[in-house]
C-alpha cells in the first residue's frame, strides 16, 4: 500500500543553471535520475509485512495497521514515504490520520493531501522498525476500498500479511475482492480473517455491503 518517494536536492539544482539549454537538458533527464535513485536507495529498504484492521462503522471506513520495514544495509536509512488513499465518487474525505513510530511513540507525519499523506521513517543498520498508520474515510455509497497494488512497486511480495475485516451486524456483506480464510462472530461483530505468506497483491481490498 505504500510507495517510496525519493526526495533529493536534484530538483533544487535546476535553479543553479543559467543556460536555458542546460536547464532544459536537466529537466529532461530528471525523471530518469529519480527512477535510478529510487532503485538504488530502495534496495536496502524492505517493506515486508503488514497487519491491518478494516472496519465499517457508521458512514466511515476505518483502517488501522502495523507496517514492518527492514534495513538490510550497514548504514542508517532515512526515507520519506507516501501512503495513498483511494479516490472514487463513492468515497468522501479522509480524516483522523496518524503515523506513529512504535519504538519511541513519535509522530512521523509530514504532510497530508487529498490522496494520501507523507511520513518519515528512520531505521538503524540491519534493524526492523514498525509504524502504526491509520485513517478513516467517509463512505458515500456501498463500497469501501484499501489500496494494496502499490506493493508491486517494491519489487517483491510481502513475507506475511494479517488482515481483519470487522462488520457490525447491521452491515450486510455483499462481496469481497479477496476471499477470507476464516470467519468468527464476536459479540455484535462479524470478523473476517486473512493470513497470507509470500503475498503479492494483484488487486485492492474492496468491500461491497448494504446497511439494514
Amino acid at each position: 500500500m505504500l510507495t517510496i518517494r525519493v526526495v533529493r536536492s536534484v530538483r533544487r539544482r535546476l535553479e543553479t543553471f543559467t543556460s536555458p539549454n542546460e536547464n532544459m537538458y536537466l529537466k529532461s533527464v530528471l525523471p530518469v535520475l529519480l527512477f535510478l535513485f529510487s532503485q538504488l536507495f530502495s534496495g536496502n529498504l524492505e517493506f515486508f509485512r503488514e497487519d491491518l484492521d478494516f472496519e465499517i462503522k457508521g458512514n466511515y471506513f476505518h483502517v488501522d495497521g502495523i507496517y514492518y520495514f527492514r534495513n538490510n544495509s550497514d548504514t542508517e536509512i532515512k526515507r520519506l514515504l507516501f501512503y495513498p488513499f483511494p479516490l472514487d465518487s463513492l468515497y468522501g474525505i479522509v480524516d483522523s490520520m496518524q503515523a506513529i513510530c512504535l519504538s519511541d511513540s513519535s509522530d512521523c507525519m509530514i504532510k497530508t493531501r487529498e490522496n494520501g499523506f507523507s511520513f518519515k521513517i528512520k531505521i538503524l543498520p540491519n534493524q526492523i522498525q514498525k509504524y502504526r498508520l491509520s485513517y478513516r474515510q467517509k463512505l458515500l455509497g456501498n463500497k469501501a476500498e484499501y489500496i494494496l497494488t502499490t506493493t508491486q512497486r517494491w519489487g517483491k511480495p510481502f513475507e506475511e500479511v494479517n488482515y481483519k475485516i470487522l462488520l457490525t451486524k447491521d452491515v450486510k456483506l455483499d462481496s469481497l475482492s479477496y476471499f477470507p480464510d476464516s470467519l468468527k462472530t464476536v459479540g455484535d461483530k462479524h470478523i473476517f480473517y486473512y493470513h497470507k505468506i509470500n503475498f503479492m497483491p494483484d488487486r485492492n481490498m474492496k468491500i461491497w455491503f448494504e446497511k439494514s
